[in-house]
């Protein structure tokens, strides 16, 4: 399977979108009859898989310091810009915006598409694919976000399963733009990225399963600093 999309064009966000329809099809027609215990066992399950996943990624990083920096001023700089309150107030408006219709499958559908495509696994993801032609991450989101699908689309209904074409745009441009840098990011600037991506990662899988609440919008600027820090470091 792994191979059959690294021939296809932004093949990751591609198998990830289709996954999300999937388990959106599948949660309409049994979702609502999986018990709230079980939905949260899932949920954990999740959530140690992709703690496990970000350990792996973070284990790569080259130089610890300047991914620790990139990540604390990624940090502060996420939180003097407000970027977790201004996602927060972007989907009370457009639930706010959508509800006139049907407060059911709008609200399914924000809440579908904030989480699959705000966290860090979403960028990283695509970089992969961008750089390296490596769907693996996003093929893994995309079986994790095919589970939540079918449990959000249990309880919200088909609102969900019209997240798959903001997925796949989102995810895609990211895709297209790291294929313009591949011969600008060097292997350690790389290994950083995917550290520092790995952390976040985990913090995700922290949040899952209901351990921490970590603001890990705030963080993403640590993308970006990272680039600059690893340059000073080599």
């Amino acid at each position: 399977m792994l191979e059959i999309f690294k021939t296809i064009p932004a093949g990751g966000s591609v198998f990830n979108a289709l996954a999300v329809i999937i388990g959106s099809s599948i949660g309409l027609f049994a979702g609502k009859f999986i018990p709230e215990k079980l939905r949260d066992s899932i949920f954990n399950c999740l959530g140690l898989f992709t703690l496990y996943v970000g350990i792996s990624m973070a284990l790569g990083m080259k130089h610890s310091i300047a991914v620790l920096l990139s990540l604390v001023l990624g940090a502060v700089t996420g939180d003097l810009l407000g970027l977790e309150d201004k996602l927060n107030a972007l989907g009370d408006k457009l639930k706010a915006k959508l509800n006139a219709s049907d407060s059911r499958f709008t609200e399914g559908f924000v809440t579908s598409t904030l989480l699959f495509c705000v966290g860090a696994m979403a960028i990283i993801g695509a970089f992969e694919d961008g750089l390296r032609h490596n769907p693996e991450i996003l093929i893994t989101k995309g079986v994790m976000d095919g589970v939540a699908a079918a449990m959000l689309a249990g309880s919200f209904g088909i609102g969900v399963i019209f997240s798959a074409p903001a997925l796949f745009i989102y995810q895609g441009a990211f895709t297209l733009a790291a294929s313009f840098l591949e011969g600008v990011i060097t292997p350690d600037m790389y290994a950083n990225i995917s550290g520092i991506g790995g952390l976040m990662i985990m913090g995700i899988g922290l949040n899952l399963m209901k351990i921490t609440r970590l603001r890990l919008c705030d963080m993403l600027p640590g993308l970006i600093y990272v680039f600059f820090m690893t340059m000073l470091f080599t």
